[in-house]
């Protein structure tokens, strides 16, 4: 009985699973919360995401700075953002968690208009909730509110070069756009930069799979202080998530997956190995007189689920966060250009 305790504590919880626990909890909040009848009063948070916030800053990893607590806490009551898109596409991003402020967020009246606004059904029961949820975050780029943003748009510029994304690509996209930044263009052309920009971005939500670290969110992500142990639980439901056999892009868009993944390494039946590490890329715009520099890595991850084991390749696409790439479409081009040739070398 106490063997079969410890297997089970060893078995990574699913991405289904964890979707089932935090939406059926946050299904029964928000229909037992007073605040959606205008009556204040404290509302309980998703237990996991309560759990988590306490602990990923806590001890030595605790912020100094009182000013950035705002900034760096989880929200607890809004809706998570687990995943975007296909989940049997051929390519994944992993980002770290959804960038928006917990103080925005956490609030039921907020959290049930982002429900009304991407069309999930909320009246027949939590199954039909958490069903609904992944179908319309399976298909999050097709609703006909999304707008186009920034951070997707740079996702659809660092692919572009990439071959057997699965992703359809987009006459002109992002040559057009690259030609035509930072120009004062007529009505015309602007027209047709922003219909490429949704066609992209939209086809880049939609087609490819993007996973998030932890589902839940806050404005800033602290790499430096994250505590590394609280951590492993949901960075082995990504590679439980993840099939190598089908998905053959795997891209982890920030340098702290570096730190996390030395720390993962002999732990939990996970084995990574550091094929290529930060390898410097220098990027340079027409016109300009100093490269940036970038850098990624390859790294190859071996993990056991169940019975059997996993192992595939990946990049750590190291500089993709970083804010000056945002709109500097030339270089984002070419970093993804490079982080994929370095890739198959």
């Amino acid at each position: 009985m106490e063997q079969q305790k410890i297997m089970e504590q060893q078995t990574p919880i699913t991405l289904d699973d964890r979707i089932k626990q935090d939406l059926t909890e946050l299904y029964r909040i928000l229909h037992k919360s007073a605040q959606l009848k205008g009556i204040k009063e404290e509302v309980p948070g998703i237990s996991a995401a309560v759990k988590l916030s306490e602990k990923l800053y806590s001890g030595d990893n605790k912020h100094k700075d009182k000013d950035k607590d705002d900034a760096y806490t989880l929200s607890t009551l809004g809706l998570p953002g687990y995943f975007t898109g296909n989940r049997d596409a051929k390519t994944v991003m992993v980002m770290l968690n959804p960038g928006i402020s917990a103080m925005e967020n956490d609030n039921p009246l907020r959290t049930m208009k982002s429900i009304k606004d991407l069309g999930i059904d909320f009246d027949k029961g939590e199954d039909k909730f958490i069903d609904s949820y992944k179908e319309k975050y399976s298909k999050f780029g097709e609703h006909e509110s999304y707008k186009v943003d920034a951070f997707d748009l740079k996702q659809a510029v660092f692919l572009s070069q990439w071959e057997n994304t699965g992703i359809d690509p987009t006459d002109g996209f992002p040559k057009k756009l690259i030609d035509n930044s930072g120009k004062h263009n007529n009505a015309a052309v602007k027209a047709e930069i922003k219909s490429l920009k949704e066609k992209a971005t939209r086809k880049v939500l939609t087609q490819k799979l993007q996973l998030e670290l932890i589902p839940y969110a806050s404005r800033k992500f602290d790499t430096d202080n994250a505590n590394l142990e609280v951590l492993m639980p949901y960075l082995e439901t990504l590679l439980h998530e993840i099939n190598p056999k089908t998905q053959t892009n795997v891209i982890f868009c920030s340098d702290f997956f570096e730190r996390l993944f030395n720390y993962a390494n002999g732990r939990n039946e996970i084995q990574i190995e550091f094929i290529k590490r930060k390898e410097p890329i220098e990027l340079k715009e027409k016109g300009e007189d100093k490269s940036k520099k970038a850098f990624c890595s390859v790294v190859k991850i071996s993990c056991k689920v169940g019975n059997k084991k996993k192992t595939f390749k990946a990049i750590i696409a190291h500089t993709f966060s970083n804010q000056s790439l945002t709109n500097a479409y030339e270089k984002m081009k070419e970093y993804g250009s490079k982080c994929y040739d370095i890739l198959n070398e």
